[in-house]
Parts: structure tokens; C-alpha cells; sequence
């Protein structure tokens, strides 16, 4: 007995516990790949259930060519989704600052310490800027811990 006859005596079932088995095995490895030729196996069980003397040859071939078209959709799927998620700064203390309005507390040759809720940060003004104790600046963005502002 040959490969292509071995799938094509295949029962619908075997088709299903493939699908099932690699869409379980994509929730313990999360790779956002195995869950589309798991999909294409149900689809293929599917397709058995409704034409049982289909040829093994074209099992594969249309198994192969399903996982091969939700692959490629999926991972563009998955690319819209990660686009539309906001940019987090939660781990970002700084970047979380951007914004913000804060009080001078030293400033020298561009430089200096602003601060925000009662704690200091070093800061970076725009070139040419002066500023002095007391004064207000707005923060643009953040390097490292080094905040960039610009004054109000």
C-alpha cells in the first residue's frame, strides 16, 4: 500500500484528532503557525465527511494548499491586530512622562533637573533654551532616564 492510498482510506476522524491535535499542540508551543494546518485538517475532515471516496492525492494536495493560504492569511491577520494595539509605555516610566508638565529645579548649559510629582529627573532642553529655578517645562520625550523639554 502506497502513502497516497494509506490517506485517502483514512477516516474523516483521523483528520479531525490531527486538527484538534495541532491546534492543542499551538496553545502549549504559541507560535501563531501550528493553529492553521490544524484549521486545514478539520477543513479536510470536513471535506471527507462529504465526499468519502475522494483520492489521498488530492487529500494532500488541497490539505497542503489550505495550510499553505491560512498561514499566509493568518500571519496577515496578525499583522493588522498587532498594528492596532496602542503603543504601551507601562514599562517605560519615562516614556509614560511625555506630556506631562514639570517644574525646574536646576538647569546649567542645557541641562539641568525638572520635577514631576515631588521626584526629580534630569532633563535635556532644546538647544538654545535657558531656563530658570521655578520656571515651567513641558516634556517632549524621554532617553533613557533623560527627559526631553522645552519650555511653557
Amino acid at each position: 500500500m502506497d502513502f497516497f492510498t494509506w490517506v485517502g482510506d483514512l477516516s474523516g476522524w483521523y483528520w479531525l484528532a490531527l486538527g484538534i491535535f495541532l491546534i492543542a499542540l499551538e496553545m502549549l508551543v504559541p507560535s501563531f503557525i501550528l493553529i492553521w494546518p490544524g484549521l486545514a485538517a478539520i477543513i479536510i475532515a470536513a471535506l471527507v465527511a462529504l465526499l468519502p471516496d475522494i483520492a489521498g492525492e488530492w487529500l494532500v494536495l488541497v490539505f497542503a494548499t489550505l495550510s499553505i493560504a491560512l498561514i499566509y492569511a493568518g500571519r496577515g491577520v496578525s499583522r493588522k491586530l498587532r498594528k492596532s494595539e496602542p503603543v504601551s509605555t507601562l514599562n517605560s516610566r519615562a516614556e509614560s512622562m511625555v506630556g506631562r508638565h514639570a517644574k525646574v529645579v536646576s538647569f546649567e548649559n542645557g541641562e539641568g533637573k525638572i520635577t514631576i510629582s515631588g521626584v526629580q529627573w534630569p532633563a535635556v532642553w532644546q538647544p538654545g533654551e535657558i531656563a530658570a529655578e521655578g520656571h515651567m517645562v513641558v516634556i517632549l520625550g524621554a532617553r533613557g532616564v533623560s527627559l526631553t523639554v522645552k519650555n511653557l
